[in-house]
């Protein structure tokens, strides 16, 4: 895969963690303009995790029909928009709306981006691809929040949010510059004798796509693996700046920077793991990944249950972000690889139960007088059910 194909399709992936991540350092001064509870402030993550979900589930089994890129376009177009009214809103609501929309959007580039990897490569290469992308992507996660964390007091959460209005017009750019066409089982049914035979061929080939990824066991223990690692991500992205402002007193830069060292561990995480995959396989390192995580979980409920300093629940925090990269491409790649025919419709679904599960644990977070316990707890919680899906999944899995 070309260098910069590959640097756009993670920049596609790339916006999604910005335009989540840019703004968290300013989650209380949106809930104070607006006086808004933290939970409906936390609703800004989880609606835009909402449109995700929706969005990934309508364009990933439609591209694996019509193709790719015109759908990405249209994505690309409509999270540019959604920025631009966010920067605007008057209120909560219309807030939580353009997050919706830009998630919708985000969705779409997120599913097709992922969707065009087993297009092109297929086994161990796409397995490294996808972890090369994940490694990437974590740049982004890492500089987010230190972007929004020094622009913050500058320009506040509007300005932020035209910040990420231009990075979704380089986005646009993007995609119509240097993203070529790559999948669709055909761009119409050849056979359809009138616009009715064709809208019900098409109608049925998508829905045949779905049906045939779901009744795949082994896809569902990959999803549950993907998707509750990054629930259990999730539940630390929604509730840590509550927890090291309003508990810890860290100031926004000091928490964008324990934000910053954690999205870094995922990044080393990912890159070992594409180091790793052709000597031990997709299936020995995500398990690994998997244990680490778990280790940091249980070191994270221990330190906040015995009221243990701020830096040794970063340093457990370190342990259970880490791996993330390395769960989230391998259970991708593996999953991908049992229908690479049907990549869109694979990536559309682990796309929404990654995304639906994101927005229920957002709101949870906000729940019960000690966010860091809830935290710790609902982190723990779905790592331990991730593991589980795992397990079952890779039973008999041969790279």
């Amino acid at each position: 895969m070309a260098v910069s194909l590959l640097l756009a399709l993670a920049l596609l992936s790339a916006t999604a963690p910005f335009a989540t991540d840019m703004y968290l350092p300013t989650l209380p001064a949106v809930g104070a303009e607006f006086g808004a509870p933290d939970s409906v402030v936390q609703l800004t993550l989880s609606g835009f995790f909402v449109g995700m979900a929706l969005g990934q589930l309508m364009v990933g089994p439609i591209s694996d029909v019509i193709g790719r890129r015109r759908l990405l376009i249209v994505g690309a177009i409509v999270a540019l928009l959604a920025s631009a009214i966010a920067a605007l809103s008057p209120s909560i609501a219309i807030f939580v709306a353009a997050r919706f929309l830009q998630g919708l959007g985000g969705g779409a580039c997120v599913v097709l981006a992922r969707a065009m990897v087993p297009d092109l490569l297929s086994g161990r290469e796409a397995a490294k691809t996808y972890s090369l992308l994940m490694a990437i992507l974590a740049i982004a996660p890492a500089v987010a929040p230190i972007v929004g964390g020094l622009l913050a007091e500058p320009i506040g959460w509007r300005g932020i949010y035209w910040v990420l209005t231009g990075l979704h017009a380089v986005q646009l750019l993007v995609v119509l510059k240097i993203v070529p066409e790559t999948g669709g089982q055909s761009h119409r049914d050849q056979s359809s004798d009138g616009h009715g035979h064709v809208r019900q061929a098409f109608l049925v080939r998508v829905l045949s796509n779905y049906a045939t990824v779901l009744k795949s066991p082994r896809f569902w223990g990959f999803l549950t693996a993907m998707a509750f690692a990054f629930a259990s991500m999730f539940c630390y992205i929604a509730a840590s700046s509550f927890v090291f402002q309003q508990e810890f007193g860290l100031s926004p830069r000091g928490y964008a920077a324990v934000f910053a060292l954690n999205a870094l561990g995922m990044c080393v995480g990912s890159f070992v793991n594409s180091r790793c995959i052709d000597k031990l396989g997709t299936k020995k390192v995500m398990l690994g990944g998997l244990c680490v995580a778990l280790l940091g979980n249980v070191l994270l409920l221990i330190a906040v249950l015995s009221g243990a300093g701020l830096v040794w629940i970063i340093l457990a925090l370190l342990l259970c972000i880490s791996p993330n990269g390395v769960i989230m491409g391998n259970s991708t790649a593996m999953a991908t690889g049992l229908m690479r025919t049907r990549a869109g419709s694979v990536t559309a679904i682990m796309g929404f139960g990654q995304s639906v599960l994101a927005a229920v644990v957002g709101p949870l977070m906000g729940l019960g007088g000690n966010t860091a316990v809830v935290m710790s707890l609902g982190m723990s919680a779905c790592i331990a059910i991730a593991a589980a899906g795992a397990v079952l999944a890779t039973r008999g899995f041969t790279d």
